[in-house]
């Protein structure tokens, strides 16, 4: 299912107004190009911004022509820019254009203070492709100076959508907005507005439906980390309901979930006995075991498809989802994949459902509102085991799946593999993460001196889960030749090439996600930037042996909640062989302890670091440093943010921790 692209889809509306609009008092909403454009003076609370939307007027209008219902799209923006990154921001305007768009207008022209107009002439504005392919409009503008104003307007027709979501917020504040969605009479379209956003229902205006916003004053909202901006900014939904008959205005609702579901089963559930025969001969080959033991006829499955079938992007032909075919070509599209997988799972007995989510990052699935446009990714859920496969992410294993559907919900299909159906069709779950435990990061290290009292540091970076995806993916495709350098980049110990002295990499297969084998790599290295001589002490950066730690230190006024990728745990082991006859004068610094507990009471983030001192007359002390640190919590409200803030900045206090080292009196 083909993501929508929102910044060019304006979808829903209704009307609004906003004390600060007369306040601003912005220019009415421009409908199409004027002959002579009017520059607008700069109210004084935007006098900081590198730039502002003055006007940000969008419309959808759905008209029937032929047998196909197309969508007229037009686009009038006008931008001031202030300062140099403004002008940097705004000097080239991209457009992403969807397959099967025309395009019969496109102006653009600058504005300059003065009131000289540059019109951007045809030559400047290029119709190109980006890295997967797609189409988008470049336009390069002319005369961007500061306090100029950027104009473009652009037309498109395009085949009609069902369903739709546009983002109205930007890093920049926007004047004035105005969003209108049209249709036929007999088309009932709905839309829900979201963070803010307003949901309003038709009017019905000379045999044609209308939903109109008009909003002044949206303010800017600027990225945080840790946070899933798109998320977060006011947007609009809306869905095609149904379409009414005059002597029939009782039709049952379309599209729902339960359509949903049923579209999943007759796409990629439905096999002919000839598919059927070639599905069951491929199981055989594959070793899997009709009824047979359920995770290793997963793993055998998703194993075999995922090494032996090559996944395109599209594959020419009218046979891409014919499954024998595809286990001929060995080559399936992402439906022929999906096709083979659920042929596979049912012909073995492995009980699995279809089905389909959203980038979390992007949207969360409204369980009340049946948009299927934001649905993109797929996944199967095995209720005997309660977990998760993705079957299109090609380097991830079972029960592993895109960090991006964690925690979200998703549409199933609960429609038995021969079709017959007694309830419902689909139901709605919300993929859980796995626990904590499943997904480590784990340091372990050992630290020896020279005589000259400079640090030598044996160190094995271990990785199960989630932490260990990147690292498999990249490696999987990374040359031999180059492999020394990817490793480098792990290492954050070491200053120079010759210092790492030796290093291994183990258990590098994705084919470990299986049994969560960690993914481990083992390094010898020189580092004696870790000590420094202060007079007759020395000082040991015994938290630089964990790696920079991101911080949070900023007080700044937090806006969006915090978002993390996965449920993880940290541990680091370091242990510091002292010298003969040395000792720690300040151990105490090690120790650094915070939680941040739920309603009752139990930790659900956290850092503790603490120290055992080994004492030893005869080979010297040892000094063992534990650091556990954990989040079960992956969601943090605004108003949780600063006991969040203040576990995660823990990681970087101790970064800075140096040991002072001095000899013990009479050694």
């Amino acid at each position: 299912m083909k993501k929508i692209i929102a910044f060019i889809f304006i979808f829903s509306v209704a009307a609004v107004s906003v004390s600060a609009q007369k306040k601003l008092n912005p220019k009415p909403v421009l409908v199409e190009w004027e002959t002579n454009p009017v520059y607008h003076p700069v109210p004084p609370e935007f006098k900081l911004e590198p730039a502002y939307l003055i006007v940000n007027d969008l419309s959808l209008d759905y008209r029937y022509e032929g047998r196909n219902i197309n969508l007229y799209y037009t686009l009038h923006r006008i931008i001031k820019v202030l300062d140099v990154k403004g002008i940097e921001s705004f000097n080239k305007i991209l457009i992403p254009v969807d397959q099967g768009t025309r395009v019969p207008i496109i102006k653009a022209r600058t504005i300059l203070q003065n009131g000289k107009v540059f019109d951007i002439a045809k030559d400047m504005i290029k119709v190109t492709k980006d890295e997967h392919g797609r189409y988008e409009i470049i336009i390069a503008m002319e005369g961007v100076e500061r306090n100029s104003e950027i104009e473009i307007l652009v037309k498109e027709i395009r085949p009609g959508s069902l369903f739709g979501s546009f983002s109205f917020q930007y890093p920049i504040p926007v004047l004035s907005t105005r969003f209108e969605l049209s249709s036929p009479k007999d088309m009932l379209l709905e839309e829900k507005g979201y963070n803010g956003f307003p949901t309003e229902r038709d009017t019905v205006i000379n045999n044609r439906r209308h939903i109109t916003i008009s909003v002044s004053g949206i303010p800017k909202l600027k990225e945080e980390p840790h946070s899933y901006y798109d998320l977060y900014t006011m947007r609009a939904e809306y869905r095609i309901v149904k379409f009414l008959n005059d002597n029939d205005n009782d039709r049952p609702k379309l599209y729902t979930w339960n359509d949903l579901g049923r579209k999943l089963f007759d796409e990629h559930c439905k096999i002919t006995d000839k598919e059927r025969a070639a599905v069951n001969k491929y199981l055989s080959d594959l070793g899997v075991v009709t009824n047979g033991n359920e995770f290793e006829n997963i793993k055998k499955i998703e194993n075999g498809i995922k090494t032996g079938i090559r996944l395109y992007a599209f594959v020419e032909g009218d046979s891409t989802e014919v499954i024998d075919t595809i286990l001929e070509k060995k080559a399936a599209s992402p439906a022929g994949y999906l096709k083979l997988f659920c042929a596979c799972f049912n012909q073995a007995g492995v009980k699995s459902e279809l089905g389909i989510t959203m980038d979390r990052t992007q949207h969360r699935l409204d369980t009340k509102f049946e948009n299927w446009g934001n649905m993109e990714n797929y996944l199967f859920y095995f209720p005997n085991r309660k977990k998760y496969l993705a079957p299109t992410s090609i380097l991830y294993r079972y029960p592993f799946v895109p960090d991006e559907m964690l925690t979200t919900k998703g549409v199933f299909c609960i429609i038995p593999p021969n079709g017959i159906t007694l309830g419902g069709l689909s139901e709605i779950k919300t993929i859980l993460p796995l626990p904590p435990n499943e997904s480590r990061r784990t340091t372990t290290a050992n630290v020896n001196f020279t005589e000259e009292m400079e640090a030598m540091t044996d160190v094995t970076y271990t990785f199960t889960g989630y932490p260990s995806i990147d690292l498999r993916e990249e490696l999987a495709v990374l040359p031999k030749e180059k492999e020394k350098e990817w490793v480098r980049k792990l290492l954050p110990l070491y200053q120079k090439p010759e210092d790492i002295l030796k290093y291994t990499i183990a258990n590098q297969g994705v084919d470990n996600f299986y049994s969560n084998k960690p993914f481990e790599i083992s390094a010898s290295l020189n580092t004696p930037q870790l000590t420094e001589q202060a007079g007759t002490k020395y000082l040991f950066k015994v938290g630089e042996v964990i790696g920079a730690q991101d911080e949070l230190y900023t007080k700044k006024e937090r806006k969006l909640p915090v978002d993390l990728p996965y449920p993880q745990l940290i541990t680091h082991t370091i242990t510091v062989n002292l010298p003969k006859g040395y000792h720690v004068l300040n151990p105490e610094t090690i120790r650094i302890n915070t939680d941040y507990v739920d309603q009752n009471v139990n930790p659900v983030i956290g850092f503790r670091s603490d120290y055992e001192l080994k004492t030893d007359k005869k080979n010297g002390d040892m000094l063992i440093i534990t650091i556990n640190e954990f989040y079960s919590q992956i969601h943090f409200s605004v108003n949780e943010y600063e006991q969040y803030r203040k576990v995660f900045n823990a990681a970087a206090d101790f970064n800075k921790v140096t040991l002072v080292l001095e000899k013990k009196k009479g050694a």
